[in-house]
């Protein structure tokens, strides 16, 4: 099934992220970040499923 992504909002400037998405027909909340690539921040990660990736650095 492909996403149905809806704009929420963001706090971002200029189409910069993070962004937060609502996928209209499963309700899942799409999230767009920088991808998180520290190795010791990727190590606190639990429980990713198959499909999943993670995002941060919002900060930015």
């Amino acid at each position: 099934m492909t996403p149905q992504p809806h704009m929420l909002g963001t706090t971002s400037k200029e189409g910069k992220i993070p962004t937060l998405y609502e996928d209209l027909d499963t309700r899942d909340t799409i999230v767009r970040s920088y991808t998180v690539t520290d190795r010791d921040d990727v190590a606190q990660i639990q429980d990713v499923l198959d499909g999943e990736s993670f995002g941060g650095g919002f900060s930015r």
